[in-house]
């Protein structure tokens, strides 16, 4: 299928971009060490995957450790996980109407009923409309024939194939052509979005199906060579031939990293392709006997990363990028033997009785009405064993596409006619919060002020924001809360920023988080979110559902907004839920209302190290210059205050939220030494609670009466900060 393609001339011409030689690359990278060639980003995303497999954390440090250190010796589960995924992979059998034989390539199963291969091996409707994907093509532990289970492919809904990348996603039928098996009881292998989930010099397996054999895999020799660190392919030493066309390429943590499209043949200086032995070949000759230099892959990451930016409403990549559900466990093989488990029978008088389980099946043709009811659904009443009465199964049932993003609208004539922040929303007199000043004396040099008046409060619906001047970003956002009041899709991710044109130049904006979509997989040149200061569902509220969203909506200004890791910003509910919490549990006094004010910490203490590895908020540690992304100083913790009345007083709870950890897995990011790499556990940001005597002198803030009303931080004074796993341990 590739002799002599495009194809493979392409990857010629990228191979030999990067000017070095298969075998002196694969010598020079040697045996052993492997440090040196693995990023903190990979560190990170290879001990999320160990974690998966060994919960236990020694246990999944010291695999790490040993999979960089390029230690062979690994647990004898590898052999029965490898084995597992192998359940996934099929043989891609391409036929034409009369179905006679084509072709065949290698697939794997990405998602419930979803297959992806290569371009090349089905590029569209045309290739997949007879083509089966068959499973269990292989010999079983005793080298006996397995039972193949074909699948037919489905046009419906359509493929997704591109041709650049080299894949194609297709539906396959959720049971198989002789009504026996459910597609389901293979699994599927979930795409991992990290990009680099593999460390130059280590090895590689593919499960393929070579020249369309039995299902082989090659576990040695297969050493990944190079990265096309501004493509989207990388180079392998392994053995593959045609047929192996759309095979999953799999890390030592048997993570999938690319899907195998193409070869390096070994050229005399007129460019034509040698033989292992030295001659020229041609196309008279069978194809193995091609001298392989090298193989190409194309990421995994790409592939995911293009189908989010471009399809992901389609159900088919939806299922792939957003998949509702882990694959199910695939250990279970179908055994022939139990087929009719179930069936007795019994001699009553001169009588032989039968009981025979009957399946009653009930099929959604939707858009027919060839079937037996007029409807378009059609039933089958099937014993055990028997054939199905309908030739060709009906396409399964997909996810529904994922909502669009709610669509953003924000008035920029009318900043005159905001209220901002409301001291007394929560009363009057010794109820009153008025908004915090800036106290440290080298800060308020770095107020930002702005207007005729030179106010340094931004006013918007329901908060206001004060911004420091060289950060750009906001240092306190205060906003009052009703949680009586709440309307709408709050916690509905919006589509667009607003830049507030009162102080244009002056607030970090989207030329420096880019093109983040909601679903973006590679994360590397940039991994930082735009993280709310003030909720978007704190500040959704009002006397109708259009007032609401005109409030919620208000909350996309670049003002209130800031650099989060993207594990940070998704992962943030527990954050976002604590003024809910506090709400909920405390705020009964004051009619479900609170005053919430958050931001940055600028230049925090470098945490403390604590037993797990992980950063604890440091209060009266030296202040240490905020890391770097390019030229713009990323903050290490953020802080959030939440007041509310209770016994009619004013009642409040501070808190910070640490995202040091995860700074320390971005290599590009400047000036924050590395943690302890032998405690190194899985990259989270983490909450404490504080007192807000800790926030007044981390922030520099003057919280004026809410420093009387923090009752529990006098517990928090002479402590270190307190970890919050659940919101029941929130304390007021």
């Amino acid at each position: 299928m590739l002799i002599g393609s495009d194809l493979v001339r392409g990857s010629i011409a990228r191979w030999k971009k990067t000017k070095t030689d298969a075998t002196v690359l694969a010598s020079r990278l040697g045996e052993g060490d492997r440090s040196r060639h693995v990023s903190g980003r990979q560190r990170q995303t290879r001990l999320v995957a160990l974690l998966d497999q060994a919960p236990d954390p020694i246990v999944a440090r010291t695999l790490l450790e040993r999979i960089i250190e390029g230690n062979d010796l690994l647990g004898v589960n590898y052999l029965a996980i490898g084995a597992r995924r192998a359940r996934s992979v099929c043989r891609i059998h391409l036929r034409n109407g009369a179905g006679r034989t084509i072709g065949f390539g290698t697939g794997f199963l990405v998602g419930p009923g979803v297959v992806m291969t290569n371009h090349h091996v089905i590029s569209g409707a045309e290739d997949a409309r007879y083509a089966l994907a068959e499973f269990d093509y292989e010999y079983d532990a005793d080298g006996v024939d397995q039972t193949v289970v074909a699948f037919p492919i489905l046009i419906t809904p359509p493929p997704i194939a591109n041709q650049a990348l080299d894949f194609c996603l297709v539906a396959v039928a959720p049971t198989s052509l002789d009504g026996k098996r459910s597609i389901e009881e293979f699994g599927w292998l979930p795409l991992n979005a990290a990009p680099g989930k593999a460390i130059v010099g280590e090895y590689l397996t593919i499960i393929q199906h070579p020249g369309g054999e039995r299902k082989q895999v090659c576990v040695r020799e297969n050493k990944l060579l190079k990265y096309d660190e501004s493509g989207s392919t990388l180079w392998y030493k392994t053995d593959t031939v045609g047929g192996s066309s759309g095979s999953p390429v799999f890390n030592e943590t048997w993570q999938v990293v690319a899907i195998h499209h193409s070869g390096v043949p070994a050229t005399d200086a007129q460019g034509r392709w040698l033989t292992i032995d030295g001659k020229v070949w041609d196309s008279s000759m069978d194809e193995t006997r091609v001298k392989w230099i090298a193989n190409e892959g194309i990421r995994i990451s790409s592939i995911v990363q293009f189908l989010a930016a471009n399809h992901a409403s389609d159900t088919l990549a939806h299922s792939v990028v957003l998949p509702d559900r882990p694959p199910p466990d695939p250990r279970a093989r179908h055994d022939e033997r139990t087929a009719n488990a179930g069936a007795s029978s019994e001699v009553v008088g001169d009588e032989l009785r039968l009981t025979i389980p009957v399946r009653v099946s009930v099929r959604l043709d939707a858009g027919r009405t060839n079937g037996a009811n007029g409807n378009g659904a059609r039933s089958v009443v099937q014993t055990n064993g028997a054939a199905p009465a309908v030739a060709r199964p009906t396409p399964p049932l997909l996810l529904p596409p994922a909502d669009g993003l709610e669509k953003i609208v924000v008035d920029q004539s009318n900043y005159d006619k905001r209220p901002g922040y409301d001291p007394n929303f929560l009363g009057k007199g010794k109820l009153s919060i008025p908004l915090p000043m800036v106290a440290r004396a080298a800060l308020k040099k770095k107020v930002l002020t702005f207007g005729p008046k030179r106010t340094s409060e931004l006013k918007y619906w329901n908060y206001s924001v004060v911004m420091h001047r060289e950060r750009r970003l906001a240092i306190v956002s205060a906003i009052n809360v009703d949680g009586s009041l709440r309307k709408g899709t709050r916690d509905k991710d919006g589509d667009r920023w607003y830049s507030d044109t009162r102080i244009e130049g002056f607030q970090l904006e989207g030329d420096f988080y880019g093109q983040q979509r909601e679903f973006e997989a590679d994360r590397s040149k940039n991994p930082f979110d735009r993280g709310h200061l003030s909720a978007r569902s704190d500040a959704q509220w009002g006397a109708t559902t259009r007032e609401a969203k005109r409030n919620g909506d208000d909350s996309y200004h670049w003002s209130n907004c800031a650099p989060q890791h993207h594990l940070f910003n998704q992962g943030k509910k527990l954050w976002q839920g604590l003024e809910e919490y506090v709400i909920d549990n405390f705020a009964a006094d004051s009619d479900r209302r609170a005053s919430v004010f958050n931001g940055p910490v600028f230049d925090a203490p470098l945490g403390t190290i604590g037993e797990d590895g992980r950063p604890i908020p440091s209060i009266d540690g030296k202040l240490h210059k905020d890391p770097t992304f390019g030229d713009v100083a990323i903050p290490k913790l953020f802080f959030k205050v939440v007041a509310c009345v209770r016994r009619k007083k004013l009642a409040t709870a501070a808190f910070l939220m640490s995202q040091e950890d995860l700074l320390a897995t971005i290599d590009r990011l400047q000036g924050l030494p590395p943690l302890p790499q032998e405690k190194l556990t899985q990259a989270e940001a983490k909450v404490f609670q504080v007192s807000l005597a800790h926030v007044a002198k981390l922030t520099g803030l003057d919280f004026g009466p809410l420093a009387e009303a923090d009752t529990i931080g006098d517990e928090l004074l002479t402590a270190r900060a307190r970890p919050i796993e659940r919101l029941q341990h929130v304390a007021l």
